[in-house]
Parts: structure tokens; C-alpha cells; sequence
């Protein structure tokens, strides 16, 4: 038999292909997944659920490993993973024990080897789990009658409960939880290690009873004589900030390097410095949770730890403690420690040219940027950036052609490590880690069809609430549209439609408030959800002063004889419109080579008053890169909505719906590929600036106007950017086109493709892009 072309073309004669490794008669309580990191041999890996492409790579390799592309087979693919006994047993024992610490006493467990075919086999773990034992009773002891105070006064916090399940990762916990408890409550020297569990399993009814002793500290003394003693409390005594410590200098100068460094004392802590202070004193007081004469708090120590690093004035930031005499107003037996804060600081300014391919929703081009960056503009940590770039697109309209658009911008932006406010909050800073954001921005657009310029300027207070919380208020930004030049062509196009008023002069001033919630770690594989609520207003403040100081204008008539009547400030309309979007990914990692992305957006904008539609900036569009992928860029919608005399694609709207799902796989070598659908369209909301019926969102028919699509993607992930090529298949159209091309009143064709009609090339879209699409 000949199996050059099959998985088990490397399987000795005398040995088995590891198909599957199963596990059966799991405990309800606890799921097969849960049982995985113990198994300590796993069949290789698959694609799909089904698809061993490593391990093909790897038998694509001939026997003669002197050739490249052989060792380069063997090296990107995987061996086959050959059932090993020694291992199952191993296991196994694994799967017993950890049974045994989630309570099932008497668990035992089995491995056997199931062959199914002559060279292929899978092992089955058969566990016999027994009953669980659970909690009767808990009870305390300490040789520390301070400490077993403490801890009994705060047991209603307690992670153990009677009549709950035994289980040993529980009582890791619960010493973690009183060692985190008694760390903030001044016993420094305190640790995990103190803690110890007495069990007693023997009252019968798979019950024990639970006994948690806590240790009184050790010290050895001479003559091989030891003795213990209570636990102690401490306080800080004195804070010292080594600014700008040269860990080199410090190793090679030794004591002749502390010498150098002058002292400043700011409310009663001390800074040390050589030469100058490049940083104000008073940023580094106020980011810190650390101060003389209170008492030593884990949780204090962390957040300035994270607090001092968010500067990022310093590559590395280390804290540590040393035993100190008490102050001659102390009680003498009273013990109390210095804090030496230590910061190693970052270059403080850089800069960066690219020349890159880029692409900006979804149209592909080339273009350069340059941005300078200063973390400590003027010695308070100010962060402050500026870039300038130019760049050439090429879009495609829909007869397949393309035009050049250029774009010019320049951006600066600044953020302070507080908030500009007219009072001050103690200690704000060290609980909310505030910032400040100025911007100023201006960019220059020229294409065939207009030149649009835009001047941008707003103010930003941006706080964390938590860890992954984050909360960002702009109470002011002005955007400032004008469009010098219109092509006579393009103007008579849309006059008559709603579109004309995004390209008409007009002036934003508006108020928005974001909530961003990030569970993502980076560099760790751990699944995670990300969430951003975004809500804003505009123009009311505007418009009460243009009704009270401003100018009433009324347009010339359209074609129709009809007149629109509105304000101006500085000679120049303003937009009204209130708006809010919600962003929900989920990411999950079902195995080391593969992950799912999931995201839904929805995105609502109502125009009102002084214009009657939402700015072109401001307007939603499906389609290209980064969003229904079988489209082009602003090809889709809106709804069922069909312009056949449109030029080129350009279709916007009020409301956005889309859900998107992903799946991610490693290929070989910096190669990832994709397999994703999506599903979503935009809408119009207001009837009166709708240009169709079909282009509405009604609640009674919006999913009948959902686009589908779907595709395959290759990625290149060379560790600092990815770039991404999207190839994106239509399976459901929603335009409302004729069947027949003849009879525009005719039936209208099917909005499922598949089974319906051939595919053309206009079912197919093919994105270049760099980044993930979310």
C-alpha cells in the first residue's frame, strides 16, 4: 500500500497517528475544555476543524533533507504527532488530580488506545469521577490574634462558603484575598506562605470541614535556635523620586554616583536630581499614591507604579522599599520603611519619516508623512505631536475607471497630564489619571469633481475610570468645511438632491461625549471584548446665537421654484444634528494557530433645523476595507436604493448597520489567512431628503435590506504592521434592479445570487489594506 499523498506518509510501520484524543464520562460540572491543558498530547493542528495543512506542508517534503525547500518544508509545516503511551499515562494522571483538587475525591482515570485504521489510532481518557465533596464547615485560626481578627472581621468576603464544592483553585484564592487584605492594611512583610489549610474529609457524606490557619513569621536565630514572632505593621517614613537614574553610571561610578545628584524637598517628600530637573516635581507628587507617615498599601504601591509609566517620560520605573528607624516622634516600637522611586527615563523626542502605501476607506494610493514627537514639551509631561503628509489615491467609479484625488494635511495635537480646570480636585490625577487634549488640524483635498479643504480645532478631557474603562468628554470641537471649487458637471448632478448640501460651505460646532471599554492584553492571547459608545450634539449653542446676533438667508430657487430658508454665522450656514454610534467586538482564541472576531456597529445621525441633512464628514457608507467587503468603497446602499445613472460611487446615509464575523488561521512563515462574512447596509431617516422610498429605514423591512457578503483574505504579518489583501465574494444584494434590463418596471431580480444567476465580476471585490478591518 502506498501512502506518499496521505496524512501518515511519515508513521513508522510501527506506530499510529494520534487521530483524536478524547475524553468521556466528564463530570456535568465541569466542561471537556477544561480538561485540555492537561493533555499533554493533542492530534495536530487543523484548520476549519478539519483541514491538516500543517501537517501536509510537512509531508510535501521529501526525504532529502540537503535540499532548501525540503528543510523548508519541515520547518514551516508540522510532524506528525505519533502516539506516545508514556504520554496518555501521564495525562492521565494529570485529568486525576485535577479532579481530585476540584473535590472529586475518588476520581480515577483510564487511558486506552482506540485503534482506527492500520496506521491511525486516537486515545480515549475514561474517567470514573465518584461523588464531589462539598464545604460543610469553615473555621479560623491564627497565631496572631491581631491578624485572625482582621481576617474573621472580614469574612463576609470570604471566596469559601459552606455547601459549595471543594476545590483547590478556590482556596489558592481565598490565601491570595487575605494576603491582598492584610498587604493593605500595613503588614508589608506579609505573603501567601503564611496561610496553610488543614482538611478533614473524614465526617462522612462527602463532606469536610475546612480550617484556615495563619502562621506567626519565623526567623532563625544562631545555633541552629529559631523562634516566631507577631506580624508587623508599617508606615512610610520618606519618598524619594531618584529622577533621571542612570542604571549605567549608577554600576560603573558606584558611591561616587549618588554623590552627584542635588535634593528637593516638595510637601515632604524629597527629589533627587543631577544637573537640573528636566521634569516638574509637582507631576511626579501628583502621580503618585505614595506618602509620608501613612501606612504601607499594596494597592498604592500598583497604581503609582501604572500611574508614573502612563507619563511616558520613562522606559522603566521601580519602587522599592527599605527598612528605615522610626522618627523621633514615633513610638519606638512602631516599624517603618523609605520608598525610593527610581526613574529611569525615555528619549524624550523623536521623529519619524514613512513613505508607505496606505489606504483611506478603502481607496488604494502612495503617500509620505512626517511626525515629530515631545513627551516632555515644557517639563510637565505634556505630549505633544505634530504631523504633516501628502498622499495621491486612485477610487474607482463604476465604469470600472480611475481618478486621482490629493490630499494635504498637517495635524498638532498636545495632551496634558491634567485637566484644565478653574479649581483643582485633590488628588485627582492619582485616581483617574486625567489628561487634557488641544488639537489643531487642516487638511486640502483636491479631486476631479471639487476641492474640499477642512480646519479642525477641539478640546478633549479624557480619564480612566478603571483598568479598562475609559471615559472621553469633548466639550468643544469646530470644524470649519469649505469648498472653494465645484465642477459645473458635478454641481448639476446633485443641485437638485440632498446631496447637495455636503458639498456646500457649511461649519460644525459640536459637544460629544465616549465611553471605551478594552479588555485586550497585548502580546497575550487571551479572548477579550472591546466596546465604544459615542455620543454628539451640534449646533444649538450656534443656533441661539445666530437667531439672536446671526443673519437669516433664504436660497435661490431650484428648478422646482422651492426656496430654503436658514442661518449663517460669520457668513457661513452651520449644521444641526444630534448623533451616536455603538462599536461591540468580541475576540476569541479557540486554539494556538486561530482565532474568531466578532463586531457589531450601529450608528444613528439625525439632521434637523438648520440643515437638513448630517455633513458629509459626518454621514455613514458601507462597503470597502474595512466594512462589507463584496463592495467597493461607498458602493452599497443606501437600502434597496438603485441610481443605474449614478457616474461613480458615492452613496451615503443616516443610519448604519453591520455585524461582521472572522476567522483567522496561521498559514506558514509571516502568512495568516481569513475566511469572514458580513452582513449590513446603511439607510436614510428622514423621508423628506430621502432620494427613494427603498433608501428609508422602516423597522417592518430593514433586514430585507441587508447585503451579505463573504470571502477569503491573505495577511502578511511583518510584527509591526499587517498587510491585508480581502478578496470578497456577494451572496445577497439588496439593490432593487429588474431582472430585466428591457423592462425597468419588470420584475426585480433575486437578491440571493447564489442559485439564482451567474456571477460576474461585479459580484467580486478585492481590498488591499493595512491593519486588521477591527
Amino acid at each position: 500500500m502506498t501512502v506518499a499523498c496521505s496524512s501518515v506518509k511519515n508513521v513508522p510501520e510501527d506506530a499510529y497517528l494520534l487521530k483524536r484524543a478524547q475524553v468521556k464520562n466528564n463530570p456535568r460540572s465541569i466542561s471537556k475544555d477544561r480538561f485540555k491543558p492537561f493533555i499533554k498530547q493533542n492530534e495536530n493542528l487543523r484548520i476549519f476543524g478539519i483541514l491538516k495543512f500543517h501537517l501536509g506542508l510537512y509531508n510535501l517534503a521529501g526525504s532529502d533533507t540537503t535540499k532548501g525547500l525540503n528543510r523548508w518544508l519541515r520547518r514551516v509545516g508540522e510532524a506528525p504527532v505519533l502516539y506516545d503511551s508514556l504520554q496518555a499515562r501521564q495525562s492521565a494522571g494529570y485529568i486525576e488530580t485535577f479532579l481530585k483538587n476540584k473535590g472529586y475525591f475518588h476520581a480515577h482515570v483510564h487511558d486506552s488506545l482506540v485503534p482506527v485504521s492500520k496506521k491511525k489510532a486516537k486515545v480515549v481518557y475514561n474517567i470514573q469521577a465518584g461523588n464531589r465533596f462539598k464545604i460543610n464547615q469553615i473555621n479560623y485560626g491564627s497565631e496572631d490574634t491581631v491578624v485572625g481578627k482582621l481576617v474573621i472581621e472580614n469574612q463576609k468576603n470570604s471566596l469559601l462558603k459552606e455547601g459549595r464544592p471543594f476545590d483547590v483553585a478556590v482556596h489558592d484564592a481565598e490565601r491570595q484575598r487575605i494576603t491582598h487584605q492584610l498587604r493593605n492594611m500595613g503588614y508589608y512583610n506579609f505573603s501567601k506562605e503564611f496561610i496553610y489549610y488543614r482538611v478533614d474529609s473524614s465526617i462522612g457524606d462527602f463532606l469536610v470541614n475546612d480550617s484556615i490557619i495563619i502562621k506567626n513569621q519565623h526567623r532563625e536565630l544562631y545555633r541552629g535556635k529559631d523562634t516566631t514572632y507577631a506580624h508587623n505593621t508599617y508606615r512610610i517614613k520618606d519618598v524619594f523620586f531618584r529622577m533621571g537614574y542612570d542604571t549605567h553610571r549608577a554600576l560603573s561610578q558606584k558611591d561616587d554616583y549618588f554623590e552627584l545628584f542635588d535634593t528637593l524637598q516638595i510637601n515632604n517628600c524629597h527629589f533627587l536630581y543631577v544637573d537640573k530637573v528636566e521634569v516638574n516635581p509637582d507631576v511626579l507628587y501628583n502621580s503618585s499614591y505614595i506618602l509620608p507617615g501613612q501606612l504601607f498599601r499594596a494597592d498604592l504601591v500598583d497604581r503609582t507604579q501604572s500611574l508614573l509609566s502612563s507619563l511616558k517620560l520613562y522606559r522603566y520605573v521601580n519602587i522599592r522599599f527599605e527598612d528605615a528607624s522610626p522618627p523621633d516622634t514615633a513610638n519606638a516600637n512602631s516599624k517603618w520603611l523609605d520608598c525610593h522611586i527610581q526613574l529611569i527615563p525615555a528619549k524624550h523626542q523623536s521623529y519619524s519619516i514613512d513613505i508607505e502605501g496606505i489606504n483611506s476607506s478603502g481607496n488604494l494610493g502612495a503617500g509620505g508623512n512626517f511626525k515629530y514627537q515631545h513627551k516632555n514639551l515644557f517639563k510637565g509631561a505634556e505630549e505633544f505631536s505634530f504631523s504633516f503628509g501628502a498622499s495621491m489615491q486612485n477610487q474607482n467609479n463604476r465604469q470600472g475607471l480611475s481618478f486621482s484625488t490629493i490630499e494635504i494635511g498637517g495635524e498638532s495635537d498636545i495632551v496634558y497630564p491634567k485637566f484644565w480646570m478653574p479649581f483643582k480636585i485633590p488628588r485627582f490625577r492619582q485616581r483617574y489619571n486625567p489628561k487634557t487634549s488641544l488639537s489643531l488640524a487642516y487638511s486640502y483635498q483636491r479631486r476631479p469633481d471639487y476641492t474640499r479643504t477642512i480646519a479642525n480645532g477641539k478640546i478633549s478631557y479624557l480619564w480612566k475610570a478603571n483598568k479598562h474603562t475609559t471615559h472621553v468628554v469633548t466639550p468643544l470641537s469646530v470644524n470649519l468645511v469649505r469648498m472653494p471649487v465645484v465642477e459645473v458637471d458635478f454641481w448639476n448632478l446633485i443641485k437638485d438632491t440632498y446631496l447637495r448640501f455636503s458639498y456646500e460651505d457649511h461649519l460644525i460646532s459640536s459637544t460629544a461625549y465616549s465611553i471605551v471599554y478594552n479588555e485586550q492584553q497585548f502580546d497575550q492571547r487571551k479572548n477579550f471584548w472591546y466596546a465604544n459608545l459615542n455620543v454628539e450634539e451640534s449646533g444649538n449653542v450656534l443656533d441661539l446665537a445666530a437667531r439672536a446676533f446671526g443673519k437669516k438667508v433664504t436660497s435661490t430657487p431650484n428648478e422646482n421654484g422651492s426656496t430654503d430658508t436658514y442661518y449663517e454665522v460669520m457668513g457661513i450656514r452651520y449644521a444641526q444634528f444630534v448623533q451616536s454610534n455603538i462599536d461591540i467586538r468580541y475576540h476569541h482564541y479557540p486554539s494556538r494557530i486561530s482565532s474568531m472576531a466578532y463586531r457589531f456597529y450601529l450608528g444613528v445621525g439625525y439632521p434637523y433645523g438648520n440643515l437638513a441633512v448630517l455633513p458629509f464628514e459626518k454621514r455613514y457608507f458601507a462597503g470597502g476595507a474595512n466594512s462589507i467587503r463584496a463592495w467597493p468603497v461607498r458602493g452599497l446602499g443606501p437600502g434597496s436604493y438603485n441610481d443605474p445613472n449614478a457616474s461613480y460611487y458615492n452613496q451615503t446615509g443616516d443610519i448604519k448597520l453591520e455585524m461582521n464575523a472572522e476567522y483567522r488561521f496561521k498559514l506558514f512563515w509571516v502568512l495568516e489567512g481569513a475566511l469572514f462574512l458580513d452582513v449590513g447596509n446603511i439607510y436614510t431617516i428622514r423621508k423628506d431628503i430621502s432620494p427613494d422610498e427603498n433608501a428609508l429605514f422602516k423597522f417592518k423591512n430593514f433586514t430585507d435590506k441587508l447585503a451579505v457578503g463573504t470571502g477569503l483574505g491573505l495577511r502578511f504579518d511583518v510584527k509591526y504592521f499587517v498587510f491585508r489583501f480581502d478578496t470578497g465574494l456577494k451572496l445577497r444584494d439588496p439593490m432593487d434592479i429588474p431582472r430585466d434590463e428591457l423592462n425597468p418596471n419588470g420584475p426585480l431580480r433575486n437578491k440571493w445570487i447564489m442559485g439564482s444567476r451567474p456571477y460576474t465580476w461585479d459580484d467580486v471585490a478585492f481590498n488591499f489594506a493595512i491593519g486588521y478591518p477591527f
